[in-house]
């Protein structure tokens, strides 16, 4: 049995490193991004990736594989800079340029995708997520994201809460905190979309901040709450998929539905 498990964490310690990675980094902007009321906006970002990822998916024998991640965070940025195009001088609210823009990139990557039949190895990879396919050079790029995302919560973590508790406060610059937040999301998006596949990357802003905001006493241990919450997922997300020989993205999610359980255990007490 442990000769299994050493066997595995040989096998899988890239993909567990940048889980890790990506478990912590986005430990430090859900619980932000929840007060407020914004969880949609990395599940938005999924649908803007998939542009992105059938771009790349076409474009992969002209772009080399160090570039990968740049290349789907400038297509990223590039559809988010419209979301705030249209916000700011169409004077429309955020969630409808977002859903516009969302919407305008899941046509555009359909007719990619009909266009060009392009269903290749990395195509699927980032669709549904696996440990086994993540490289040294991704886990490496995770650890930066973290480093980036821990130096930027230091500095701008007291803005970002009071995003949430009230938009406009004399003497703060609360837009360039907002822009920051956003930035620090797009990244660990892209960062865990490997590991967790488009569809489910955004489950870790969600599960795991609205638990350890229910069941805290206060905002204070709500961070390091979030991040044992998504460690602990990770954990026994890779164990399950081991254990079930299933996709560890599904099997992540399935243990963070316990959550919703401990949540309704909480409201009773």
């Amino acid at each position: 049995m442990m000769e299994n498990l050493f066997f595995y964490l040989a096998l899988f310690k890239w993909g567990l490193l940048a889980g890790l990675s990506y478990a912590l980094a986005s430990s430090l902007t859900a619980p932000y991004l929840l007060l407020q009321r914004n969880a949609l906006f990395p599940h938005a970002l999924t649908h803007l990736l998939l542009l992105a990822l059938l771009s790349l998916s076409i474009l992969s024998h002209y772009i080399p594989n160090t570039l990968h991640f740049l290349f789907l965070l400038f297509m990223t940025l590039l559809l988010t800079g419209l979301i705030y195009l249209l916000v700011q001088e169409l004077n429309l609210y955020e969630d409808t340029a977002t859903s516009l823009i969302t919407h305008l990139s899941l046509g555009l990557a359909l007719l990619l995708a009909s266009l060009s039949s392009q269903y290749d190895a990395t195509l699927l990879n980032y669709l549904f997520g696996s440990l086994i396919t993540v490289e040294k050079k991704e886990a490496f790029e995770g650890l930066l994201v973290l480093i980036i995302t821990l130096f930027t919560f230091w500095r701008q973590r007291e803005l970002w809460l009071t995003s949430g508790i009230d938009r406009e406060v004399p003497g703060l610059n609360l837009r360039k905190g907002q822009l920051l937040l956003l930035l620090m999301i797009t990244l660990q998006v892209i960062v865990g979309v490997k590991l967790m596949g488009a569809l489910l990357v955004s489950s870790f802003f969600v599960f795991s901040p609205t638990l350890a905001l229910k069941i805290a006493p206060s905002f204070t241990p709500v961070v390091p709450l979030t991040a044992l919450f998504n460690v602990a997922a990770l954990i026994s997300g890779f164990l399950l998929s081991m254990r079930l020989d299933i996709p560890f993205s599904a099997s992540a999610i399935i243990f963070m539905g316990l959550y919703l359980v401990i949540l309704f255990i909480a409201r009773k007490k």
